[in-house]
C-alpha cells in the first residue's frame, strides 16, 4: 500500500509510481473521459468479454455523466493499493482551492499481459468477470470497502487541510516581508500579472491571504477571484477589464500617500462585447496598509458581486466626466509599456499590423500604433483598431484580412485590405491602414484607420483620390490579379507525393490559423467565373471552420496529385468527421490547391450529387482521360477513409 501522512503531499504532489502503475493508468483512464469518448473508454477497460451490449451501453452512459465533471488539470494520484493483479486507487480533484470542488475518484484496476486496465465502473469491480478466479470475490470485496473508507477519509482530510495548502502556495510567491517592503503601485502590477497568468496563489497573496487574522472580507474576496479565475470565459465586466487576456491595460495613476490609496488600471476590452466599438474603461483599486504594515488590495463592492452591477440613471455619464482626465493619461502610459516597433519597409509595416491584429489579444497591436500624439486622436485609433480587432474574432463571421495594395507618397503610405468574409468570401470588404515613416521606420499613423487617419496625413488630398480609384477598382472584384488562374493541365504533370503534402499541409495550417492569404497563395482555379467564384466560397467554409485536419495518404495518377484529409467537424459540431479529397495540380507558379474541385467520401445522396457535377466540370473543362485519371484516385481516396472510419470505430482492434 502506497500514501503518504502530509496531506498537502498527498494532493499536491504528482507520485513517483513505476511507469504504467496502475496510478498512471487510473489518470489516463479519467483524463479520457473529458473529451466525451466514453464509448470507446468502455473498451480500453478490463470488461469482460461476455457483457452484452444493453450493459455495455449503460455503462458508457455512466462513464459520460462522469466525464462531464473531470478537470483533468485538477487531478492528482493521492493513494493506491496492490493486491497480485487487483488495484485500487483515489483520485483528488481540486479546483483552485476551493473545498466546495473537493472530489475524490476511485478506480479498481486489474492487470493483464502485464498491463493495468481500469475496472469498467468507479469504486468497483463488476464486469470484469473474474469472479470465477479462486479468491477474487474476497479480495475485490476487500479493496472495493479500502475504496469507499478511504474515499471519504480523504474527501474530510482535503476539505479541512485546504487552506494550509494554498498559504504554503502563496508564500512560495509572496512573503509578508515582501508584501511590508513594496509598493501600491508595485502590488498593482503584480495583481493584474498575476490574474492574466491565472496565478490564484499569487493573486489572493496580494489580497490579504497573508495577514494573520485574514480581513474581513476574505470570503467573499477569495470567492470572487476564485470564481473569475476558474472561468473558462471571464464574462463579469469589471473583472474582464482586469483578468481578461484579449484586454489592454495599464496603471495610470497612483495616489501618493497614506495608508488608503487608491490605484486606477485603465483597460481596452475588444472582446467584452462584439455589439459595440470597444472603448477604454476605469477600475479604481484601493490598497490599505494593515496594522502590520502590509500592503493588500481591497476589492470594491463591484468586484466582490458575481455579476456586474449596472449603475444608475445618469451616475455612468458622471463617472466619465470624473474620469475624463485619467482616461486621457492611458495612451501614453501604453506608449510607456510598449516601446515602439517599426518595419523598413511600408509594405512589411502593414503585414506585420494584420499579424498582430490576428493574435489573442491587443498587446501584439501596441507597439506599432503612434500613440505619442494627442490624447483624443490616441483613444480614438485605439477604438479603431479594437474595433477591427473585432471583425477577425468575430465567432458567426471569423474575417480574414489579405493585403490588396500599399501606396506610398514620401514618408506617408495607405495600405488597402481586404477583409475576407467567412460567410460571404465574395463580397468586397475594403479597409484603410495609415502608415508613417519616421525616424527607425515604419508603423501606423496617429489615426491608425479611416477618415480619422486620413485627416492626419500632409497631403490628404491625393491619398484621398488613390484610395476612391482603389476602392472602387476592388468593389467589382477585389481579388484580381490574387489568384493563380489555369486554363488546363498538361497530360502526364501530376505534382510529386512530397510536393503535393506539402502544399495541403501549408494549406490546411492557413486554414486553421485563419490565414485567407496564405490560403489564396496556395490554390488555384480554372480560368473562368466559375472557377473564381467555387475557390473564394470555398475559402470561406474553410476559415469557419479552421480545422487543421489529419493527411492519410497521397496519391497520383496522370495530371493529378491528391491527398486524402480526415477534418474533424467544429468544436460544438456532433457531425461525423469529413474526408476530403484535396486535388493537385501543376500550375505556372507550381504546385496549387484546386479548392473547386472539393470531392468529398459520400457518405449521403446530397453527396454523391454535388461529386457528379464535379466531375462534369472536369470533363467539360480538360481531354478525354482527364476525368477518368481523377475517378481512378479518388476510388482510393474511398478505400483509405473507409479504413480509416473503421479503425476509429475500433480503436483497440
Amino acid at each position: 500500500m502506497k500514501s503518504w501522512p502530509a496531506v498537502l503531499t498527498l494532493a499536491w504532489t504528482v507520485t513517483a509510481s513505476a511507469a504504467d502503475g496502475p496510478g498512471d493508468a487510473a489518470l489516463s483512464f479519467l483524463r479520457g473521459l473529458k473529451d466525451g469518448n466514453a464509448v470507446f473508454s468502455v473498451g480500453d477497460t478490463a470488461v469482460s468479454p461476455d457483457v452484452p451490449e444493453e450493459e455495455r451501453a449503460d455503462i458508457a452512459e455512466r462513464l459520460d455523466k462522469l466525464g462531464r465533471h473531470i478537470r483533468p488539470d485538477d487531478l492528482r494520484v493521492i493513494e493506491e493499493k496492490e493486491d497480485g493483479e487487483l488495484a485500487a486507487v483515489l483520485v483528488s480533484q481540486v479546483t483552485n482551492y476551493d473545498s466546495g470542488s473537493v472530489q475524490i475518484h476511485a478506480v479498481g484496476l486489474v492487470k493483464n499481459a502485464g498491463k493495468w486496465r481500469p475496472a469498467p465502473l468507479p469504486s468497483s469491480f463488476n464486469s470484469t468477470g473474474l469472479s470465477f478466479r479462486p479468491g477474487f470475490l474476497v479480495r475485490a470485496k476487500q479493496l472495493e470497502d479500502w475504496m469507499l473508507r478511504a474515499r471519504g477519509e480523504q474527501l474530510v482530510r482535503l476539505k479541512d487541510n485546504i487552506f494550509s495548502m494554498l498559504s504554503e502556495e502563496m508564500r512560495k510567491v509572496k512573503s509578508p516581508d515582501d508584501l511590508h517592503d513594496s509598493t501600491p503601485e508595485k502590488l498593482a502590477g503584480d495583481f493584474l500579472a498575476a490574474l492574466a497568468a491565472r496565478n490564484l496563489p499569487a493573486a489572493l497573496a496580494i489580497a490579504g491571504g497573508l495577514e494573520e487574522p485574514r480581513p474581513a472580507d476574505w470570503d467573499d474576496t477569495f470567492q470572487a477571484v476564485s470564481r473569475t479565475l476558474r472561468s473558462p470565459e471571464i464574462r463579469h465586466e469589471k473583472w474582464r477589464l482586469l483578468a481578461a487576456p484579449q484586454a489592454l491595460r495599464a496603471i495610470v495613476q497612483v495616489e501618493p500617500e497614506g495608508d488608503d490609496r487608491l490605484v486606477s488600471v485603465v483597460a481596452l476590452d475588444p472582446a467584452g462585447d462584439f455589439s459595440a466599438r470597444p472603448r477604454p474603461k476605469l477600475v479604481h483599486l484601493p490598497f490599505l496598509r494593515s496594522k502590520a504594515g502590509q500592503w493588500r488590495v481591497k476589492l470594491p463592492q463591484e468586484l466582490l458581486s458575481p455579476v456586474t452591477q449596472k449603475a444608475s440613471p445618469g451616475q455612468e455619464e458622471d463617472d466619465e466626466d470624473f474620469d475624463s482626465e485619467l482616461l486621457a493619461r492611458y495612451p501614453a502610459k501604453l506608449a510607456e509599456l510598449h516601446p515602439p516597433v517599426r518595419e523598413a519597409t511600408a509594405r512589411a509595416a502593414a503585414e506585420t499590423v494584420l499579424a498582430a491584429l490576428r493574435t489573442d489579444s491587443l498587446n501584439a497591436l501596441c507597439p506599432r500604433l503612434d500613440l505619442t500624439g494627442q490624447a483624443e486622436v490616441s483613444l480614438d485609433a485605439l477604438g479603431r483598431a479594437a474595433r477591427l480587432w473585432q471583425r477577425f474574432h468575430q465567432q458567426d463571421d471569423l474575417a480574414s484580412p489579405v493585403l490588396l495594395d500599399v501606396h506610398e507618397e514620401g514618408d506617408e503610405a495607405v495600405a488597402l485590405v481586404q477583409l475576407v468574409s467567412g460567410k460571404v468570401p465574395e463580397n468586397a470588404r475594403l479597409e484603410t491602414i495609415f502608415l508613417r515613416r519616421s525616424e527607425g521606420g515604419w508603423r501606423s499613423n496617429p489615426g491608425f484607420s479611416g477618415s480619422a487617419a486620413l485627416a492626419q496625413v500632409k497631403d490628404g488630398a491625393a491619398f484621398g483620390r488613390w484610395i476612391a480609384d482603389a476602392t472602387k477598382a476592388r468593389n467589382d472584384d477585389w481579388s484580381a490579379g490574387l489568384l493563380q488562374r489555369i486554363g488546363g493541365i498538361a497530360a502526364d504533370s501530376a505534382p510529386s507525393e512530397d510536393d503535393a503534402r506539402r502544399i495541403v499541409e501549408e494549406w490546411r495550417k492557413a486554414i486553421a490559423t485563419g490565414d485567407a492569404a496564405g490560403m489564396l497563395a496556395g490554390s488555384a482555379c480554372f480560368d473562368d467565373e466559375a472557377g473564381k467564384s467555387k475557390l473564394l466560397r470555398n475559402t470561406g467554409y474553410e476559415l469557419l471552420g479552421r480545422q487543421a485536419g489529419e493527411i492519410l495518404g497521397v496519391h497520383r495518377a496522370g495530371r493529378w496529385a491528391a491527398v486524402s484529409v480526415r477534418v474533424p467537424p467544429a468544436a460544438g459540431d456532433d457531425s461525423a468527421d469529413a474526408y476530403a479529397m484535396h486535388v493537385v495540380a501543376a500550375t505556372p507558379g507550381g504546385p496549387r490547391v484546386l479548392p473547386e474541385l472539393d470531392f468529398f467520401d459520400p457518405l449521403t445522396r446530397s453527396r454523391e450529387f454535388l461529386n457528379r457535377r464535379l466531375w462534369d466540370r472536369v470533363a467539360a473543362r480538360l481531354p478525354d482521360g482527364a476525368r477518368g485519371e481523377l475517378e481512378s484516385i479518388y476510388e482510393k481516396h474511398r478505400t483509405i477513409s473507409a479504413a480509416d472510419r473503421e479503425r476509429r470505430l475500433k480503436p483497440n482492434e
